[in-house]
């Protein structure tokens, strides 16, 4: 979308098109036509927040115009533009897929306000409609990777990782997306359910970058930090339990600001993700990750009060593979959280929580001054 919401107007009388064009010329980018045709070619090429189209036309009507307009884009906002004596097409308009329906002669404040409204309204839709795009390519992306990836060396380690790490990440990102649809078909006009759809559509942009780091690290035949930098780790915490957790009650983050450790950020996430969602999936219902700066050290510890693990696992998890002790579970979690420590320079230690559960620890090194 431009800067300005861009506004068609389909009318065959001039005055009225060119009266509609002058009111709202101050707040969007305008475009006015005499026939649906010309104006439905323009919508093939161009993306439109807002079609005012008038009902009666020569050649083709605004309600054919109208069934049209909509297999050409299902996200603009639809405005029919009536007589009184066409009343009960402009209702049957509202059946077709029109958002509303005006009467002529129309009055300047009602169809000033009723653009801005479905402006602001068709802009989401179209964000939310990119986003799923997206997120489909993605998807498909992913998908064909993971096939090229099997055909190429079976379902090697590669592959696995692939399906183990992009699966959390799309079932978070549908999740925030079924949640801005619903936000989306409730939507009252007032400034705070437009703050909620703002706010999911970050953090669903937010998990979508994620996704595509973790596709990029697949397409590298061996891992490395090219992208690494500066980061404070507190704020990362804070950032995956907000965006892949749902901002969950039963996680707790706590501890000292201004902790800064140089690595890369998204690969810090894929730990607290792996290590935050085993924690949840052996039943804790409290899970607390600190961050806290101890001996030159900057210490990250995820504490939950879960079933725990078995001693003989505890004594060889970060040594080696595992099978997983969960019933659908790979093993591969704690693998991919050791070898993104080492290659961070990180010291990975678990051990019981007294009173039961089970307690990581990660040590990095502090960011250079």
């Amino acid at each position: 979308m431009a800067d300005r919401p861009k506004v068609l107007v389909i009318d065959d009388e001039l005055g009225p098109r060119e009266s509609i064009s002058y009111l709202l010329q101050d707040e969007f980018d305008v475009l006015a036509v005499d026939r649906v045709d010309r104006g439905l070619a323009l919508v093939k090429h161009q993306s439109f927040a807002v079609v005012i189209m008038d009902i009666r036309m020569p050649q083709k009507n605004g309600i054919q115009g109208l069934e049209e307009l909509r297999k050409l884009d299902a996200d603009a906002s639809v405005i029919m533009m009536t007589g009184y004596g066409a009343l009960a097409s402009a209702q049957a308009a509202i059946s077709l897929g029109a958002n509303e329906y005006l009467k002529k002669p129309f009055d300047v404040d009602v169809l000033q306000q009723a653009v801005r409204r479905h402006a602001r309204e068709a802009v989401e839709r179209k964000k939310r409609s990119a986003l799923l795009k997206h997120l489909e390519e993605t998807y498909e992306n992913v998908k064909l990777e993971q096939k090229k990836q099997q055909m190429q060396v079976g379902y090697g380690k590669a592959a696995a990782e692939m399906v183990h790490d992009i699966c959390n990440p799309l079932v978070v990102t549908t999740g925030y997306t079924n949640m801005l649809l619903e936000e989306a078909r409730a939507l009252p006009d007032t400034t705070p359910a437009l703050q909620r759809i703002i706010t999911f559509a970050e953090r669903l942009e937010q998990c979508s970058s994620f996704c595509l780091h973790l596709a990029e690290a697949w397409r590298q035949s061996t891992r490395h930090l090219s992208s690494s930098g500066n980061f404070d780790l507190l704020a990362v915490v804070a950032e995956t339990r907000a965006v892949l957790f749902f901002d969950q009650a039963r996680i707790e983050v706590e501890g000292d600001r201004d902790v800064v450790i140089t690595g890369v950020r998204f690969e810090i996430i894929r730990v607290l993700q792996n290590l935050i969602k085993n924690s949840l999936e052996a039943g804790a219902t409290r899970v607390t990750v600190s961050v806290r700066k101890i001996a030159g050290k900057a210490v990250l510890a995820i504490t939950d009060n879960g079933a725990g693990l078995p001693e003989a696992v505890m004594a060889i998890i970060l040594h080696k593979p595992v099978e997983s002790t969960k019933a659908h579970g790979t093993g591969l979690g704690l693998t991919i959280c050791r070898h993104i420590a080492a290659a961070h320079h990180a010291e990975m230690k678990v051990e019981a929580r007294p009173g039961g559960g089970t307690v990581f620890l990660l040590s990095f090194p502090l960011a250079s001054a």
